[in-house]
């Protein structure tokens, strides 16, 4: 919503259309990534016998989500501060 409110000035639309698609990647890692270990290990309750790959592919994408959702935060905050009223 924010990308179409500020579509008329470049910086803050790129920020924000980054942001966005900073969140699309995220869904997109959770469900390549976390989602297969959660559904192999009945969110954890079950342990395969290649559970420690799988632990290591839930922690690497949360970490790797992690790092998205500050990046989607930074842009979204340069969006909002670069946003001239017109």
């Amino acid at each position: 919503m924010l990308a179409v409110l500020v579509r008329r000035q470049d910086l803050p639309f790129r920020s924000a259309t980054l942001a966005a698609l900073c969140f699309v990647a995220m869904l997109a890692v959770f469900f390549i990534w976390t989602f297969p270990a959660n559904r192999a290990t009945d969110n954890w309750i079950a342990l395969p016998e290649n559970w420690e790959t799988l632990r290591r592919q839930w922690e690497y994408s949360h970490a790797v989500n992690a790092a998205l959702a500050l990046l989607a935060f930074c842009l979204v905050t340069v969006s909002a501060l670069s946003w001239r009223p017109e």
